[in-house]
């Protein structure tokens, strides 16, 4: 079990790493939640448009842990106009968060957060203010975002309303986004990082529909300072990139359905990076944000959004 805990900007803490479920369906996904959590895993992240709530439930059931020792993230999804998707409204937030607690089982999440910044400014704030009331109704611990940057975190701080606990972003050593980082510093806001595998020529390689835009020669260029690290220290590239999530300040959120895969993910705390391994890995930074498609050549960066 890893030792690392963070603390959100409401002063509520989650694990420093957690199981991602992006793309996981069915059978597959909860037994892989209920052996994650037999391994020691205390964060399960997921949201409304991965379709997986309910199985994530069952999976945290079979496992046979305290639901009161497991944190549970889940996400809003906002809608994208863009998409064919209309907006959610303030109502139809509230509604969407009640949903998801009881597909999941629970009573209330942990951490409850808006998938991304669509929708324009008004939509943004009426489902931000949805949120807020969702923690007032006790359906949620902790709210925040997700994808959101400086200009959608100004938009709350202009409205007066209470800053989000936490932005979930694209971070790794090709996107460490310093000025958004640097704000949510100075408003306690804690990014936490997803994605953080991008570097890897195995990061979504199964996944169904959504390919990343890397190419071989760039994962070659981006992966050789990592695999010489994972090298001397005697661990594997993954382990190299979500311990410099955690000694970076970000929980992380590897995703796997392979059980030696997801114990090797949690194994963090035998070895630590030094101050030059941190620097080689900071030196990647080239605003390479490849989680959401985009044309080819390009880097679609979500924070960013109008």
């Amino acid at each position: 079990m890893s030792s690392f805990s963070f603390e959100l900007g409401d002063g509520n803490r989650m694990p420093g790493v957690g199981l991602g479920t992006f793309q996981a369906r069915g059978p597959e996904v909860v037994a892989a939640v209920a052996s994650a959590l037999k391994l020691g895993y205390r964060h399960v992240d997921t949201a409304e448009s991965y379709g997986n709530e309910a199985e994530v439930g069952k999976g945290l059931q079979e496992s046979g842990v305290d639901r009161t020792s497991v944190f549970i993230t889940t996400k809003l999804w906002p809608g994208n106009p863009a998409w064919g998707m209309p907006t959610k409204t303030y109502e139809q937030t509230i509604e969407a968060c009640k949903k998801s607690v009881a597909d999941l089982g629970v009573t209330s999440v942990d951490l409850y957060i808006i998938h991304a910044p669509f929708g324009g400014k008004e939509g943004r704030l009426a489902q931000w203010k949805g949120l807020v009331e969702c923690k007032k109704l006790g359906l949620v611990k902790s709210v925040g975002v997700s994808n959101w940057g400086l200009a959608h975190l100004q938009e709350i701080a202009a409205a007066g309303l209470p800053m989000p606990a936490a932005n979930q972003l694209e971070l790794h050593p090709l996107s460490q986004k310093a000025e958004l980082l640097a704000f949510m510093r100075q408003h306690n806001i804690l990014p936490i990082a997803y994605s953080s595998l991008v570097l890897l020529s195995s990061w979504r390689k199964d996944y169904t529909s959504l390919g990343g835009t890397k190419t071989t020669d760039e994962t070659q260029q981006w992966i050789a300072p990592v695999e010489l690290i994972a090298t001397r220290l005697d661990v594997s590239a993954a382990r190299v990139l979500l311990r410099y999530s955690l000694q970076k300040g970000w929980p992380c959120l590897p995703k796997s359905t392979k059980e030696e895969r997801v114990r090797e993910n949690l194994d963090l705390d035998s070895f630590a990076l030094t101050d030059e391994d941190m620097a080689t890995l900071d030196g990647l930074e080239c605003g390479a944000n490849l989680a959401w498609d985009a044309p080819p050549g390009e880097h679609f960066d979500l924070t960013t959004v109008a």
